[in-house]
């Protein structure tokens, strides 16, 4: 894949507090890289380097094969989208006017109607930011992130506070961007959203990048065992029990088995059932997920 961000030992100090210890991250062309942290871990400060809001420390960071020296330079920054964690418009624009105002900081943008349509916020077209709903106003936000045309856009928690209807809105947004060959740097506290959005996770603590992989591999190598909970007509015997080549547990009013392998569990949990005529019911499966993953590696939920 093309490599369009390349980030090799990056640091950053405040004073004598090391925000970054030398981290690397690659972004390639088309895809959703997720960027997940407990707070204070090094995402903000990473991601507003990147985004030209803050100074770098030491380090090489290289855009679209060219190397950036300090500042990134502004034929950069027309290549690159932001949307911040908290975007406040002037209220008495209409959402048009704002685009045709954030279009005029571009030598080259898409028309605002092109945007507007892109974000399917047509009808919305002549109404003030005031009147709209949280989930249209981050719509317009992102809408501004679109209107040059970037190549890579930065998304910093951008579902943050909206109801489900308008958070799966901008997933599609979001997932639409990618079918457009867009590259798209995104940070959030919802798990669920990043392992349904994004094709490589990288995980940062303490200012170190602790892993990077898919969120499926993250998933199979770090989340822990999956859970099968069912209960039985009647108690069997120990010596039933035993005769299961997993281990069960009895928890309360029902048995649980931690496995590996779910499918192959399944079956062994029916063949038995039927060697000793027992009726199972109640069965319930309970698989790791990204958040199991990240209380395994970092030892504490992501909102402390």
């Amino acid at each position: 894949m093309e490599k369009v961000v390349e980030v090799k030992g990056l640091t950053k100090k405040y004073g004598r507090f090391e925000a970054l210890k030398g981290i690397d991250i690659n972004l390639y062309k088309g895809e959703i890289f997720g960027f997940l942290g407990p707070n204070g871990a090094g995402k903000t400060t990473t991601v507003e380097i990147l985004e030209g809001l803050r100074k770098p420390g030491e380090g090489e960071i290289v855009f679209f094969g060219e190397k950036i020296h300090g500042s990134i330079p502004a034929h950069v920054k027309e290549k690159i989208g932001v949307v911040l964690q908290e975007t406040r418009f002037l209220d008495h624009l209409k959402v048009k006017e704002i685009l045709e105002l954030f279009s005029s900081f571009f030598k080259n943008s898409k028309t605002p109607e092109e945007i507007i349509k892109m974000v399917h916020l047509d009808e919305k077209a002549e109404s003030y930011v005031d009147n709209l709903s949280g989930g249209q106003r981050q719509r317009v936000a992102i809408a501004t992130a679109l209107i040059n045309d970037p190549e890579i856009i930065f998304l910093d928690e951008p579902t943050v506070g909206l109801d489900p209807q308008s958070r799966e809105s901008v997933w599609g947004l979001i997932e639409a961007l990618k079918k457009n060959g867009k590259t798209v740097f995104l940070t959030t506290h919802y798990m669920e959203e990043a392992q349904r959005l994004c094709d490589r996770i990288s995980i940062i603590d303490n200012g170190k990048i602790i892993v990077s992989d898919t969120s499926q591999n993250l998933v199979k190598n770090y989340g822990g065992k999956s859970e099968i909970d069912f209960k039985c007509d009647r108690i069997p015997s120990q010596t039933i029990i035993d005769d299961l080549k997993s281990f069960i547990n009895l928890v309360d009013d029902h048995f649980r088995i931690e496995t590996d392998d779910i499918t192959k569990t399944l079956e062994e949990l029916v063949e038995w059932s039927k060697r000793y005529n027992l009726s199972i019911t109640n069965i319930s499966l309970v698989e790791p997920t990204l958040e199991d993953v990240f209380l395994t590696l970092t030892g504490r939920g992501l909102r402390d």
